[in-house]
């Protein structure tokens, strides 16, 4: 089980900064701010939050300096993920499907992913979810939604804090007990999805909520199936300010018409929708309607690993798809400050300034256009992932400049990197992998890479 210390820091990390010897650092790099590019500038953090975004080195007195040549962004905000499924490789389907009732019906994905994940979940939480989170956080991802609670268990594990943010468990906005969060994830409108998720339903219908993000018309557009359920998602009364639709793949402008003048967004989910369906939602038709669009994964077997593959997937279907539509600056708001207002969490995380939390990664480029740059990087560019002020992983030249004296190495596409292995738990990241591969054989399975190098 993850060490309790991961708990401890990341509420610590949630919290305003009293202490005489706080942590305090100075980030120089390229800097992606709100409204420009800042070259050679700086961003200074004190325990938690950003204090300072500026051209102009600012003085604070005993601060680490960390002087680098890299693009420093937001930290990703991934909307729509199924994380524990992570620890699997990669699911080539034997076929497209017209919906997602096809291949979850399967028996060859219910085999070799649906019931061992099952078993594994109830067994192994705390590693699965150590190992996916890294997973996250390798991919500039310092924000998700989507991990459920095990169906036999009483209680959310405590290990799901720390590590990356859990907006729908342990975001550390809200408080140390867990549970407290305002975003959901809704399975779906049929009646056995609904089943499914009938207490983040019944979460949604108190009001007490900030964000329900539903899987909604998921398969290919002429499936009628597919196509009814729309009509069952405003009966159902999720039409609203309050909701994002996840996939959409069947929506239509008139669709999209509604869930504008409704206020509700939209999250996109590019590579799993191709891979499944052989097609991807009109995100043309949602931008001339301006419902507000993210940009997220779905889940590592049919989708992108994180966030930072999808980025790169989204922009080759920008191009062929999209041509001239979507830029390189709005794939990366549809990644940081945009699911950030639609989870309603854009005044703590989502963007680099002063006042929000010091969520944010660093990206190794000769680029001169950092949006460009963002949606050619490779898994080994990202040297530092940093949450609430607390660096997790990156370079080990990063790591040391912060103060992590123990960091485990940890090899990335042949490149030299490390983690916080105290953060992950006992052992560390081999210690977890270990007892995951263990756990995985014993379901004829195994362990899937940390990343996909090109």
């Amino acid at each position: 089980m993850r060490m309790l210390l991961a708990w401890c820091l990341l509420v610590l990390a949630a919290l305003p900064a009293h202490s005489a010897e706080s942590n305090m650092v100075l980030i120089n790099g390229t800097v992606v701010a709100p409204d420009r590019v800042i070259a050679n500038g700086w961003v200074a953090v004190e325990n938690s939050k950003i204090t300072a975004v500026s051209a102009t080195k600012p003085v604070i007195a005993g601060a680490r300096e960390l002087i680098t040549k890299d693009i420093i962004f937001p930290g990703f905000i991934d909307l729509h993920n199924h994380p524990f499924y992570a620890v699997f490789p990669r699911w080539t389907p034997p076929r497209v499907f017209a919906n997602r009732y096809q291949w979850r019906g399967l028996a060859e994905y219910n085999t070799t992913i649906q019931t061992p994940e099952g078993k594994l979940v109830e067994k192994n939480f705390c590693d699965i979810d150590a190992y996916v989170e890294l997973k996250a956080l390798m991919g500039g991802t310092t924000s998700i939604l989507g991990v459920f609670q095990p169906a036999d268990a009483p209680r959310i594990e405590p290990c799901i804090a720390g590590l990356a943010r859990n907006l729908d468990w342990a975001s550390g906005f809200h408080g140390s007990p867990l549970g407290q969060e305002r975003a959901v994830n809704v399975l779906g409108v049929k009646p056995f999805d609904q089943k499914l998720s009938e207490g983040a339903m019944a979460q949604f219908r108190t009001g007490n909520l900030d964000l329900a993000a539903v899987h909604l018309a998921e398969g290919q557009r002429n499936d009628p199936e597919t196509k009814a359920e729309f009509a069952m998602f405003e009966s159902l009364g999720l039409l609203g300010n309050k909701s994002a639709v996840i996939h959409g793949v069947a929506l239509t402008e008139p669709e999209f018409g509604k869930m504008a003048s409704a206020g509700t967004s939209f999250i996109w989910s590019p590579r799993s929708n191709v891979v499944l369906y052989g097609e991807t939602a009109d995100v043309a038709a949602a931008l001339r309607q301006k419902v507000l669009v993210a940009l997220a994964p779905d889940w590592s077997p049919t989708g992108s690993v994180n966030m930072l593959g999808e980025v790169g997937y989204a922009r080759t279907v920008a191009d062929h798809q999209f041509a001239g539509l979507i830029s390189g600056k709005q794939l990366f708001e549809m990644a940081t400050v945009i699911p950030a207002r639609i989870a309603k969490i854009d005044d703590k995380v989502g963007s680099l300034k002063a006042g929000l939390y010091a969520d944010l990664f660093l990206l190794r480029s000769d680029a001169s256009d950092a949006y460009d740059a963002l949606a050619k990087a490779k898994p080994q560019d990202i040297t530092l992932t940093m949450v609430g002020g607390m660096p997790l992983y990156g370079s080990a030249a990063h790591l040391a400049t912060l103060g992590l004296k123990e960091a485990e190495p940890v090899k990335v596409c042949g490149t030299d990197m490390a983690v916080n292995g105290p953060a992950l738990g006992i052992g560390g990241l081999a210690g977890t992998a270990a007892r995951l591969r263990k756990a995985l054989a014993g379901e004829k399975a195994t362990l899937a890479g940390l990343v996909e190098c090109p």
